[in-house]
């Protein structure tokens, strides 16, 4: 039985992943660093430190992540305020259902309390959420099993008896690693024979996530 479902964020509620690859790639121009797609598909899915170790192994160890961090993250707060903030398919169902039901959801993104929460109420579906355990909570980047096992923990269910619903591979891991049935619904990287095989369900929109509340 579904007692929670642990949300990840950028990719799976919201249609941000592509937004952040341009924009990781354009801080990267103003900053005169050689960003590429591929540096920043690696970082995807994980925290603030995560990123950094994933741009020091390729940048080298003096490599100024947060600077570039800052400039891609006004970067991304521009063009949402300029064009909003795009909501992935079968969000708003599944949130209502879910408050139907009374199964409780919580938030486990990599993204900061800040800019999480932020995106949220921009949606205007912060009140579904029980609460957050976000990327600046946590010590271990997806995909350790960390905000998985706090979210768990915050909505006081058995990690085995909540639902983790994530788009990339690093958060699928994750999810599996913390014993959650874990749903796939992808967004830039499909699922490899491995995610295959972790991933409980691998769904096209979060709409289809529906009918698995009834999973026993």
């Amino acid at each position: 039985m579904i007692e929670a479902v642990l949300f990840d964020m950028d990719g799976l509620m919201f249609d941000t992943e592509r937004m952040y690859q341009k924009a990781w790639l354009e801080a990267g121009q103003q900053m005169g660093v050689p960003m590429r797609p591929e540096v920043v598909d690696r970082m995807r899915g994980r925290n603030r430190l995560g990123c950094a170790q994933v741009c020091r192994e390729v940048f080298g160890e003096d490599f100024d992540f947060d600077s570039m961090r800052t400039v891609c993250r006004a970067i991304m707060a521009r063009w949402i305020e300029e064009d909003g903030l795009p909501v992935k398919p079968g969000l708003y169902e599944l949130l209502a259902e879910l408050e139907r039901r009374g199964i409780p959801a919580v938030l486990a993104t990599s993204t900061t309390r800040d800019s999480a929460w932020g995106h949220l109420q921009r949606a205007k579906v912060d009140r579904y959420f029980v609460g957050a355990v976000c990327g600046d909570e946590v010590t271990r980047s997806k995909p350790h099993p960390e905000v998985f096992l706090k979210a768990a923990a915050l909505a006081g269910k058995d990690p085995k008896n909540c639902l983790v619903l994530e788009d990339s591979p690093a958060g699928v891991r994750a999810g599996a690693a913390a014993g959650c049935f874990t749903v796939m619904v992808p967004d830039l990287t499909g699922p490899d024979e491995e995610l295959k095989a972790l991933a409980g369900a691998i769904l096209p929109d979060l709409g289809q996530v529906i009918p698995l509340l009834d999973r026993n």
